[in-house]
């Protein structure tokens, strides 16, 4: 099985930077690393060839053109170019704890996809992580024993949701994290990937999740252990509005009546017009 990490960028190449070397001293390694970019003025080609030269991974560019905050068909790109059976999807704010691709890869299976849970760092503890470039520094520097248990009783949670689903339950949880989740390829092209018509911040990961579920393509938590670290950020909305709203609402009843294919996803797209670099 050939593992594919697709990282989704926009500015901020010093996070990127700090990604990559996360993904550096994982335990067990991607085959490759896709980074896609929704448009960047601060170029990301720089840090992106500094670290092919010292990453233990192919390193893969795909850019498109700034025309607003186009996500979902962003992360299309990154399938599109993706060669690998297995795919793993995570922002560029994100640093990982030693095992946490190990933990997708020996639990993938088809028909499932795999979420995790998230551990929130402040402002101050990211200017000193991004400083250093050493994100090994965050484990377990900037983990305090209340965030491991808040995320213990989330992957409890999850279990519960999971087993719920096997004995017949319908569900739609646990929910699809956009920023750290994994599934096959298949599956993904089998509900066309993600929704380009989400424009704007929110909703087009919970759109998916709810696809797959449409689907029989069911949420798996097995993180008991390890996690992603969330590198702190100004939100990219205000008092949680989420432009999308009225179409996510539209989407969820089809969904909920069984309509897991989106109509403007990766069916009849390819890699034309797109910045595509093999770096490594």
């Amino acid at each position: 099985m050939k593992t594919t990490v697709i990282i989704n960028t926009f500015n901020k190449p010093e996070y990127t930077r700090l990604v990559l070397r996360s993904i550096a001293t994982q335990s067990v390694q991607p085959d490759e690393v896709i980074i896609t970019d929704d448009g960047s003025s601060d170029s990301q080609l720089p840090v992106l060839v500094e670290q092919a030269a010292v990453s233990p991974f192919e390193l893969i560019f795909v850019g498109q053109e700034d025309a607003g905050f186009r996500l979902s068909r962003s992360r299309n790109n990154g399938i599109m170019a993706a060669s690998g059976d297995y795919l793993l999807f995570l922002d560029q704010d994100r640093l990982l704890s030693p095992d946490y691709i190990k933990t997708h890869i020996t639990n993938a299976q088809p028909d499932r996809f795999l979420v995790s849970q998230q551990i929130l760092l402040g402002a101050e503890e990211t200017t000193e992580l991004l400083r250093e470039q050493q994100p090994e520094r965050a484990f377990p520097r900037y983990i305090a024993s209340t965030k491991y248990r808040k995320n213990r009783k989330q992957y409890y949670q999850d279990l519960f949701y999971f087993m719920s689903a096997k004995l017949g339950y319908r569900s739609h949880r646990p929910k699809l994290k956009g920023g750290m989740f994994s599934l096959f390829k298949k599956d993904l092209e089998q509900v066309n990937g993600f929704d380009e018509n989400f424009v704007g911040w929110g909703s087009e990961d919970d759109d998916l999740g709810r696809r797959l579920y449409a689907a029989g393509i069911n949420g798996c938590n097995p993180f008991k252990h390890d996690f992603a670290v969330h590198l702190y950020h100004k939100p990219y909305h205000q008092n949680g509005a989420r432009v999308n709203d009225d179409y996510y609402r539209e989407r969820k009843r089809a969904a909920h009546a069984g309509e897991y294919r989106c109509a403007n996803g990766l069916a009849g797209r390819d890699l034309n017009g797109l910045d595509y670099r093999a770096l490594k």
